[in-house]
């Protein structure tokens, strides 16, 4: 552990040398401003923008029992070396913690700092803990000098997590960073991107090689070396900066035809750089994709309320909002990485499983493990379904209107197991989207279940009709859209899933009455009509909030043997549509057609190229055309370690899994490590006080990820992104 230099031992200790060193005093950029909008705490520059204030903006409310978390860009490049830092902090006279003697966590670029050790071996300073481990200053005047990692060069930000208090006030001045410059030699390997699954024999076998920024070579020699004892070396000519990746890049393709292993060999060439090596193999089959595909459908086990014993059993009276009405919304999926289920990504998920389980019924004939069973004969993706279901139709009210989700006030903490967290929940509002949204899951649930010989899915069928009918009749009642509030009372009451638009899901809604009628009106089809001639069928990104693609495909599906005219019509605009995409996945080094909005990679990329491959596969199913797989097929590289990332974008037992994400029954150990999560991916586009991934988020879009459980803005897991890998995954390795 670094001892606390002589340069900070001189501002604490006047009588001691000061050792060479190169000190930096930090200035920042802008006010803080607060990352979860509590509507409490404010802060502010303080003169000669040299530190920052934070505050209780309403001390007269009473104490703030809550936390809130505040990010002070500053742009401070350094030479590599031992570092500390030191802050002033002064605590305003009136101020009285609430959390035992704790002010706030302290971190710099997202990452808490430990304390800084003195010549002597003990800490600066002792940090008061919390029950998650966090690490807070003690609510005490004073010069608290924190250790720096030698590797970190570039301070983009200063952040921090304050800790309850009535009439909190804290100002953090003379804020200086000391560094210990030393030469970096610290060896490193190439970067060599590839599917750590494997190859097929018969298939392009992509590898992408990343350039590092300040490696001084413009060539390397790259040998590919087969089990069978064949080699073969070229030159590789340094390559142009992927806008992507933000890397310098080469991209080719393998054509090794005979099932081995195969090892790519880059030699240590220049200063700095290490001799590295990439093994694989080359399969004639997907059976390693099979593993994934039962890993995938597998985990929604986790996401299962009723997974885990004696859990939120508060759910059986919650509180609907604004009234002093109850009412049993027990069971169904946890939405996320916290405890909220919210109405319209439920059905969004359903659905999407359920369209894929119409694609190709046979590719769902197997068992998933672990699974909740309550009839051994049902078909396992139809019990797998069914507590979602079952939860979306206790969402419903009387009058067909469908509450819009069930949360807690605040979110609870990442140690929080679900059986112990016992905060109210609450049912709150409708919005004409969640209605949508389950009128049309429940029509299309009612056809699938119809199909079913068991008299209890007949029985199902029925009652799922029911609900679509009864929030059909809603939604013609009421023409406008109906949508809940962001914030009630300054919280957010879980996520919003706000949707300023709902014509998208009505027509959903529309389209998916034909599951059971069999009919498809003429301005239905004039409408798809149009959507399938336009970009993405209008669709910025295929999620929750934009589902116009599901109406495209399921016309498809449902015009097949109702109306062939307008099947052979509709289908061959869709061709169109996805011709042009295809063929922008050539040039995409990655294999990929679009990760979200634009050309940014939006919150849950991961999910909305998993959908994109699902819909390449519908197509598939609908065609009987093989580009369409050898499409999805090569986008599946990016999960499995083709991204500039290397990892594979799920929980598993590899070191090259995700190993942290943002899931609070992982984190909070109310289960052992999961297998088969797909994480969120790179997130380009919004953070939303995000500090882990905050440090990356200037960088290229890829770039924006890191494997942390406190990342919900590119690590967190999600039952819409799931249902999307659960379906590609099955579609997939059916063939």
């Amino acid at each position: 552990m670094k001892r606390l230099s002589a340069f900070f031992l001189v501002m604490l200790l006047p009588c001691i040398a000061v050792a060479a060193s190169e000190a930096y005093s930090v200035e920042f950029l802008s006010a803080p401003v607060p990352g979860w909008s509590k509507d409490r705490l404010v802060g502010e520059l303080i003169k000669g923008n040299k530190g920052f204030r934070i505050f209780d903006k309403s001390p007269d409310a009473g104490p703030f029992d809550d936390a809130e978390t505040f990010k002070v860009d500053s742009a401070i490049t350094l030479p590599y070396g031992d570092k500390t830092i030191s802050i002033d902090v002064t605590v305003g006279e009136g101020t009285s913690p609430l959390w035992e003697h704790r002010l706030m966590q302290f971190q710099v670029n997202g990452t808490e700092l430990p304390a800084a050790t003195l010549e002597n071996g003990e800490f600066q300073f002792t940090k008061l803990y919390g029950d998650d481990g966090k690490g807070f200053v003690p609510a005490q005047t004073g010069t608290y000098v924190f250790e720096i990692d030698k590797s970190i060069t570039d301070v983009q930000f200063i952040s921090f997590m304050t800790a309850g208090a009535d009439n909190f006030a804290m100002t953090v001045s003379n804020v200086v960073i000391e560094v210990l410059p030393e030469e970096d030699v610290r060896p490193r390997p190439y970067l060599i991107r590839f599917n750590r699954l494997g190859y097929l024999n018969d298939k392009p076998q992509p590898v992408v090689l990343e350039w590092q920024d300040d490696l001084q070579a413009d060539e390397l020699p790259f040998t590919t070396a087969i089990n069978n004892g064949s080699k073969t070396t070229t030159t590789l000519i340094r390559g142009e900066k992927s806008k992507d990746s933000g890397l310098d890049i080469n991209a080719f393709e393998l054509a090794i035809e005979n099932p081995d292993f195969t090892t790519l060999i880059i030699p240590e060439t220049v200063k700095r750089t290490q001799h590295t090596t990439a093994l694989f193999q080359i399969r004639n089959s997907l059976s390693e994709y099979k593993k994934h595909r039962d890993a995938a459908l597998g985990a929604f086990h986790w996401f299962d309320m009723e997974t885990y014993k004696g859990a939120h059993e508060q759910d059986r009276a919650a509180m609907v909002f604004g009234s002093q009405e109850t009412i049993d919304v027990y069971g169904g999926w946890y939405d996320a990485g916290d405890y909220g289920r919210y109405s319209v990504n439920g059905a969004f998920s359903v659905y999407l499983l359920l369209l894929s389980y119409i694609a190709n019924d046979a590719a769902f004939e197997l068992e998933i493990s672990p699974l909740n069973r309550r009839i051994d004969e049902r078909n396992a993706l139809l019990e797998l379904v069914l507590p979602e279901l079952l939860f979306l139709e206790k969402m419903q009210r009387d009058d067909g209107a469908v509450y819009h989700k069930v949360s807690s006030q605040n979110w609870p903490g990442n140690n929080v197991k679900p059986s112990e967290d016992k905060e109210p929940k609450y049912v709150m509002p409708i919005s004409t989207t969640a209605t949508a949204d389950v009128a049309a899951v429940m029509n299309l649930a009612a056809h699938v279940y119809s199909l079913s010989t068991l008299p209890e899915d007949q029985a199902l069928a029925s009652r799922f009709k029911q609900v679509a009918t009864s929030a059909s009749e809603f939604l013609q009642q009421n023409p406008m859209l109906i949508m809940i509030d962001d914030r009630y009372d300054g919280d957010e009451y879980g996520g919003p899933y706000s949707d300023q638009i709902d014509r998208d899901e009505r027509l959903l809604m529309s389209v998916s009455n034909a599951w059971l009628d069999g009919k498809l009106p003429k301005e239905i089809k004039d409408e798809l009509r149009v959507l399938a001639k336009l970009p993405r069928f209008s669709d910025p990104t295929p999620d929750w909030m934009n589902v116009n693609f599901l109406s495209v495909f399921s016309a498809l599906f449902i015009s097949q043997d109702l109306d062939e005219p307008f099947h052979e019509e509709l289908k061959a605009l869709v061709i169109e549509q996805f011709s042009g995409l295809v063929a922008e996945q050539k040039d995409n080094p990655y294999g990929l057609i679009f990760a979200g909005s634009g050309n940014g990679f939006d919150w849950g990329s991961n999910g909305t190229i998993a959908t994109l491959g699902s819909e390449l596969l519908w197509l598939e199913s609908l065609t009987n055309e093989g580009i369409y797989w050898d499409a999805a097929y090569k986008m599946s590289h990016w999960f499995f370690g083709l991204n500039p990332h290397g990892i594979i974008f799920t929980t598993g037992s590899s070191r090259f899994n995700a190993q942290r994400p943002h899931f609070r029954p992982l984190l909070s150990q109310a289960t052992p490590k999961p297998y088969g999560l797909l994480v969120g991916g790179p997130n380009s586009v919004e953070l939303k006080g995000d500090v882990a991934a905050a440090p990356l988020f200037k960088k290229a879009p890829m770039q924006v990820y890191i494997d942390h459980q406190d990342s919900w803005a590119t690590n967190e897991v999600a039952i819409n992104w799931q249902a999307a890998w659960a379906s590609y995954m099955s579609l997939l390795v059916a063939k």
